[in-house]
């Protein structure tokens, strides 16, 4: 019996050393297989980036940078897809390239996140608040000044190393949706563990108030969120216009996203239009010039992109042949490089042979700066266009493009094209800076399978030494008096216009 007990135990420490063993394997290929992406995404950053290393003061730089990380992480007592997202965020937010990103696992909700009961808002000024819960109704439109007794500017500086942003416009974006986060300000504060937290505003009454601030979870809190106003008469679908007075003199069209049906297999990139682009614009530019309507605003506003080509057929119905004429200044140098050419469905060769070029991998392509040709349009029936024989089909006298810190990418470039054009920009600075990189070359990681992003090209708008050449500064911004004049409404910049022009 005893014997039998003695085999048993050494049966159970043989199988418990195994499954240790087991385990410790299981972690090791787990934190290698985390390693090897990390080691893909990297390379695949300095084969398809235009400029990968000057922001870490050359190739030299950046081969420490990122050797150095990966020791760090690789001597980590565990890994996670997190753990990898998080450190390789903080690394490329040097690039200040908002095309370029490591992809994120979905995490399931932990208890930890929570927020406080606030929604932020960035004007010109700063930050302000936009939605409240009840009880504190007191602060709304009020300033934010500080964050755990430190500035707003110093805060920024801190998100500046932890996120990927291209301007401070960016960074405050970003500040607006996470600075209420528990697991936000964990990375902001590594000391901060608190159940509240401190927070100064610059009430409407020009007085500072310190408040502290409750954590709440996701859940049936939010549901009593209050937001500031909007205005009914103003169009809020993409691509839906209407005139907002009664003499049909001021046609006012919002674009949340430069998508158009007429694209094929438009689903397939995870997109949805039921509106064709160039038929939209053309029946709202013959409603206004059967009104004789003198003036369009165009509502840019929270609209993160698309694709820019799709904009071009509306902006000639709206300019005719002067908008291929014009010399925009948007230059692109892109990067020749495996992933672009797979993207493209051809070879080096096949690309060669067809352009008449002789290029090799990490040649660039350069672009004209202008829309000299149809053949750029991206435009399912051209013979509309052609129709026009170059005459626009009808150009208000006045035109405005009201952008916010959330036009982005396409919507950045319909923005800055109308502003060539001579359209007056109003409203609040964009996230994306003129001079950046651009035009996404998709990939996934080959362990995770998570999708990443980099930036294939190098976009040129303005001279290096322009002063809006990092960050595009409408013509007509709004003081903070302004907005609270409107009641701080989210349709602010439009009733400023209506203002304006009465």
């Amino acid at each position: 019996m005893i014997r039998t007990i003695v085999k048993f135990a050494l049966f159970v420490a043989t199988l418990a050393s195994a499954q240790g063993l087991e385990a410790q394997n299981s972690y090791i290929s787990q934190q290698d297989s985390l390693l090897q992406d990390y080691d893909y995404f990297f390379r695949q950053l300095e084969q398809i980036h235009p400029d990968p290393y000057s922001a870490f003061g050359g190739k030299d730089g950046f081969d420490k940078a990122v050797k150095r990380l990966r020791n760090e992480l690789a001597n980590c007592d565990s890994l996670t897809p997190n753990d990898i997202h998080v450190e390789v965020t903080k690394l490329i937010s040097a690039l200040h390239d908002g095309h370029t990103y490591i992809g994120n696992a979905k995490a399931p909700k932990k208890i930890e996140d929570q927020w406080v009961p606030l929604k932020f808002q960035v004007i010109p000024e700063g930050i302000i608040v936009n939605g409240y819960t009840p009880e504190l109704k007191a602060l709304k439109g009020a300033m934010l000044c500080e964050v755990e007794g430190k500035s707003l500017e110093s805060v920024l500086d801190r998100f500046d190393k932890l996120v990927v942003s291209e301007n401070r416009y960016g960074l405050m974006g970003y500040a607006c949706r996470n600075i209420g986060n528990t697991n936000t300000l964990r990375q902001l504060f590594p000391t901060f563990n608190k159940n509240q937290i401190s927070m100064k505003f610059r009430m409407t009454n020009g007085k500072d108030t310190l408040v502290s601030l409750p954590f709440y979870p996701n859940g049936p809190l939010w549901e009593n969120i209050v937001w500031t106003s909007t205005d009914e008469r103003f169009p809020k679908k993409n691509f839906e216009y209407r005139f907002v007075d009664d003499n049909k003199q001021t046609m006012v069209m919002c674009i949340n996203s430069i998508v158009s049906a007429d694209i094929p297999n438009l689903e397939s990139y995870g997109l949805k239009s039921d509106v064709i682009v160039a038929d939209a614009f053309a029946k709202m530019l013959r409603e206004m010039k059967a009104a004789n309507s003198q003036r369009l605003i165009i509502d840019l506003r929270s609209n993160h992109g698309g694709w820019t080509m799709i904009m071009y057929a509306a902006l000639y119905e709206l300019y005719g042949k002067r908008f291929m004429d014009t010399d925009l200044g948007m230059h692109y140098a892109t990067k020749v490089s495996e992933g672009w050419l797979k993207k493209n469905n051809t070879t080096l060769e096949q690309f060669n042979q067809n352009s008449g070029t002789s290029l090799k991998m990490g040649d660039f392509i350069e672009r004209p700066s202008n829309i000299s040709s149809f053949d750029w349009f991206m435009c399912a029936d051209m013979n509309i266009l052609k129709a026009q024989n170059g005459e626009p089909i009808y150009t208000p006298r006045e035109i405005y493009v009201v952008t916010d810190v959330h036009t982005f990418s396409a919507a950045f470039h319909t923005a800055y094209m109308l502003w060539k054009m001579g359209a007056k920009v109003v409203g609040v600075p964009s996230g994306q800076a003129p001079n950046t990189f651009m035009e996404v070359t998709l990939f996934k990681l080959p362990n995770t399978g998570l999708e990443c992003s980099v930036s294939n090209s190098l976009q040129s708008f303005l001279p290096t030494d322009h002063p809006m050449a990092k960050t595009f500064i409408p013509g007509i911004q709004l003081s903070y008096d302004d907005y609270r004049q409107f009641d701080f409404s989210k349709d602010a910049e439009l009733l400023f216009i209506e203002k304006l022009t009465k």
